[in-house]
């Protein structure tokens, strides 16, 4: 049995070719112009659901660099705080040490306590430090200066108070995971146990050197060297709490420079799945044109071939 193909058939075949010719073209040049080789999700439905993933996973890895970048530069600032508080308590030990010298008299002794005095509220304004809005000692309330001399006499500061607290403040730094970026002002400055605190100390040694009971020289001197352990226990804390600034620190930096370098491979990964290579997209175009040119020349061929059979 023979299949006779028709004028018509023909026609009908030929300009289904270009149609498709000429949508393949459409999509070339589209690719072309936009540099894209995807522009809609029907372009490669598997490959569009695998770029919007990477998409995701980029914006995660944005906001937790950007929470990192924002976390150093507390810590930073807190180290550098906590290092120049520590620098001002070593001061305050070498007068103390000059103080219990022999050749230290009353009149010396009094310079020095007004000198500690200065150096107290010096601590106290650092205390105080504010990053950006927010009093980094305050624990968790950040809004207000969390230490305050409430009581102040001729001779000096009498008492200093604190009104924050322990709470601590955390930032997101990937799946589920948080970091510390505060300090426990509690542990740093106030006192615990044994420990009487930065503030309290210096207090103390203030009203020693300025000797309002009239103690004997060797009395005094006696008092005054058991305030170097009490001022080494101050200095002790700050040191700890200036190293755990900076190990957070550096260990931020080193994870920001992870999450830099794999968001750098998803940009990457997800430009080889969207992106277009104008040079192969180029090369197909002008194939493209080359066939459009084919189905064109063979459709009018076709079309004048009935044409004259028509007319016979």
């Amino acid at each position: 049995m023979s299949f006779r193909v028709t004028g018509t058939m023909m026609f009908n075949r030929l300009m289904s070719n270009m149609g498709q010719a000429t949508k393949t073209m459409a999509d070339l040049q589209e690719q072309m112009v936009s540099l894209r080789r995807l522009n809609r999700p029907s372009d490669d439905p598997i490959g569009a659901s695998r770029a919007q993933l990477m998409r995701s996973s980029e914006n995660d890895y944005k906001l937790y660099t950007s929470n990192m970048e924002q976390a150093r530069s507390l810590l930073d600032f807190t180290a550098g705080v906590l290092e120049t508080m520590s620098a001002e308590v070593v001061n305050v030990r070498g007068k103390l040490l000059s103080a219990i010298s022999p050749t230290a008299d009353a009149i010396s002794k009094e310079v020095i306590a007004a000198e500690i005095d200065d150096i107290l509220r010096s601590l106290m304004a650092e205390a105080n430090s504010n990053f950006g809005g927010m009093y980094i000692f305050g624990g968790t309330q950040t809004e207000s200066a969390p230490f305050e001399i409430t009581r102040e006499g001729a001779s000096g500061v009498e008492t200093v108070v604190f009104s924050g607290d322990s709470g601590r403040i955390r930032y997101l730094i990937g799946p589920n995971n948080t970091m510390e970026v505060n300090e426990d002002p509690v542990e740093v400055f106030m006192p615990r146990g044994e420990a009487k605190g930065l503030f309290n100390t210096l207090i103390g040694i203030r009203k020693l050197l300025q000797n309002p009971d009239n103690l004997s020289d060797a009395a005094q001197a006696s008092l005054l060297s058991d305030k170097i352990k009490e001022i080494d226990d101050v200095h002790n804390d700050l040191v700890r709490s200036l190293g755990r600034a900076g190990t957070r620190s550096r260990s931020l930096q080193m994870r920001a420079d992870l999450y830099s370098q794999a968001e750098i491979s998803l940009i990457e990964r997800r430009s080889e799945i969207e992106d277009a290579d104008i040079a192969d997209v180029a090369l197909r175009l002008q194939n493209q044109q080359t066939i459009l040119e084919v189905v064109l020349a063979s459709s009018a061929a076709v079309y004048n071939s009935n044409l004259m059979q028509f007319l016979k």
